[in-house]
């Protein structure tokens, strides 16, 4: 049943202009910047050697798709609801990867996705088991369209080395793109990747985002090659160690189940109190995940395999 309106998705992902412009992301995108380690703003004119830069485009998470994500300018520490940058992130600010100096770009591209009115149509389609007659793009569509449009401008401007890096569907859309233009992107980094929604919700109540999250694992299976690290976690309720499984058949990719850290050792950015047992989704902002990226050093190692 799924098969039938695949192709309709790709011959959209694959036709929609990497240049979109799209409604609200002219506003949005006022807040796009380079971020130093503390999170602070910083002008693209402070960067003077662009070919020797390794630069890191961080891609926030996603809303419901019927809203837009919020990016504010200077989010607080581990505010990933406001399009924060991960923490464990900022700490590469400056860092040396072989004679590359580390730059991270903050990409605001949370633009509104699909209307609830689109995707209750979709879902009657599919339960009918009848093609779509009707499409328009789900957010995670165009913010890879998004994400790869600035790249190219960035490639254009002199930068040669770039990895894309994110959390949620930011990390879901860097796999994605990396797979797609690995002469773009020398790697991708993902933290807890997921876009479709509570996995118990794209399984049965919502099955348009089961068909949704098939069509873009098809399209990430269809490269021969996939360079990238994945961080993920089994009290995640969005996608956990077991449905990202298939990422492990790409032989350049590394997986690293980091479950050990327990949700209820963490404390949330933004209250100081533990978080519950089922939320191993939002780890990544709080500072048990940072001293575990740091104690391992993860981040870094795997940048000085790639480079």
């Amino acid at each position: 049943m799924i098969i039938k309106y695949l192709i309709i998705l790709v011959f959209i992902i694959f036709s929609s202009p990497a240049s979109a412009e799209y409604k609200g992301l002219s506003k949005i995108s006022k807040n796009n910047t380079f971020m130093d380690q503390k999170g602070k703003p910083y002008s693209i004119d402070d960067i003077s050697d662009k070919a020797n830069t390794l630069l890191i485009i961080w891609n926030h998470g996603s809303d419901q798709d019927a809203k837009v994500d919020p990016c504010e300018l200077q989010p607080k520490s581990g505010y990933i609801w406001d399009g924060a940058v991960v923490p464990a992130f900022l700490k590469l600010h400056n860092k040396k990867v072989n004679n590359l100096n580390i730059k991270i770009y903050r990409l605001c591209s949370g633009v509104k996705g699909m209307t609830v009115a689109d995707q209750k149509k979709i879902r009657k389609n599919i339960k009918k088991g009848e093609n779509l007659n009707l499409f328009t793009e789900y957010k995670n569509i165009k913010r890879q369209n998004i994400i790869l449009a600035k790249s190219n401008e960035f490639i254009e401007s002199g930068f040669k080395n770039i990895v894309l890096a994110g959390w949620s569907a930011g990390g879901w859309a860097s796999l994605n793109l990396q797979s797609r233009y690995p002469e773009k992107f020398n790697a991708a980094i993902a933290l807890n990747p997921a876009f479709a929604g509570p996995k118990k919700e794209w399984k049965k109540k919502y099955p348009e985002w089961g068909a949704f999250r098939d069509h873009q694992i098809n399209i990430i299976n269809e490269s021969n090659s996939l360079n990238a690290l994945i961080l993920a976690h089994k009290d995640d309720i969005f996608e956990d160690i077991e449905t990202l499984s298939f990422f492990k058949s790409f032989t350049d990719l590394k997986f690293i189940d980091y479950s050990q850290l327990k949700p209820t050792s963490c404390t949330w950015a933004d209250v100081d109190k533990k978080m519950q047992k089922n939320k191993g989704h939002n780890i990544p902002q709080s500072k048990c995940f940072t001293k575990y990226v740091e104690k391992n050093n993860l981040f870094l190692n795997y940048l000085e395999s790639i480079f």
